[in-house]
């Protein structure tokens, strides 16, 4: 998704993964167990309306943003 941006040096995945609380990428198997999760009524029958971010924290973190805007 950001490849274009990484390309002129904005920045690396290193400077993602520096700010995910997490240190990594998501994987696959990230966002499955979170499906699997919600499709199941006996885990998550009384969650409604929610926007669940597989993430790692960074939304939470919120210093992504000094990393998006720092070429601008």
């Amino acid at each position: 998704m950001d490849a274009a941006d990484q390309l002129s040096s904005g920045y690396t995945d290193s400077d993602i993964m520096d700010r995910v609380p997490m240190g990594r990428f998501a994987s696959p198997g990230d966002v499955a167990a979170a499906v699997a999760f919600l499709a199941d009524p006996e885990q998550s029958g009384f969650i409604n309306g929610q926007a669940i971010a597989v993430d790692g924290g960074w939304t939470a973190d919120g210093t992504w943003q000094s990393l998006r805007l720092k070429h601008r």
